[in-house]
């Protein structure tokens, strides 16, 4: 029961503090381009991303220095270009407005599929390098050296994605709600915003492994 609530107040720690960055304002972007059904697999990719991260730690990396890997100044340099490619797609995409009658926006680009929204969702947490380190940091001090029993590590993590789940999947339909009031002109800004945004922090990935 207590790792289950200590994987609780980890999850809600990533959920509000770590996570703001691409992931946070490409999450609030889908969820206010498509609404809450639409953007849900968004929230689907970054909870599959964590889960796999957390597998991939556990499992294939445990003997790993993964310090070194996220250090790497390629492992930056793949991120920050697959960062970059994502605020470019982000940054031209054009919101109009609709017709008298029906819903306020409508989009010149066809809704994307759900699973293009899952994998953009995977693609956007998995290259962020602050949901790297919070992992590194809670496996080290968890599951590193110590005698937690396998059973009570399930708990603990169950308790970290689930409560980062709930928290992301609120996110989303508070953001949806926005829908209904926003006009084009404001998301085509947001949508700049959040393409100079990831851009500016793919930069900032690459020169910070670069000069330090």
């Amino acid at each position: 029961m207590i790792k289950i609530l200590l994987g609780i107040v980890c999850g809600v720690v990533l959920s509000l503090f770590f996570s703001f960055g691409p992931a946070f304002f490409s999450l609030l972007q889908n969820s206010i381009h498509y609404g809450f059904k639409r953007a849900f697999p968004f929230v689907i990719g970054i909870c599959l991303c964590d889960s796999a991260i957390v597998f991939l730690m556990l499992t294939v990396f445990a003997d790993a220095d993964m310090n070194s890997v996220i250090n790497n100044v390629y492992v930056a340099s793949i991120a920050g270009a697959v960062l970059t490619g994502l605020g470019i797609f982000t940054f031209t995409r054009k919101a109009q407005d609709a017709s008298e009658q029906g819903s306020i926006l409508k989009f010149r680009r066809a809704e994307p599929r759900s699973w293009a929204v899952l994998l953009r969702g995977f693609a956007t947490n998995f290259i962020n390098p602050l949901i790297w380190i919070y992992w590194v940091s809670i496996i080290t001090v968890i599951a590193g050296g110590s005698n937690n029993a396998t059973s009570e590590l399930y708990l603990f993590f169950a308790g970290v994605l689930v409560t980062v789940f709930a928290l992301d999947s609120l996110k989303c339909k508070l953001a949806s709600m926005l829908q209904k009031v926003i006009t084009a002109r404001v998301l085509n800004f947001l949508n700049k915003f959040t393409g100079i945004l990831m851009i500016g922090f793919a930069a900032y990935i690459v020169v910070s492994m670069i000069m330090f």
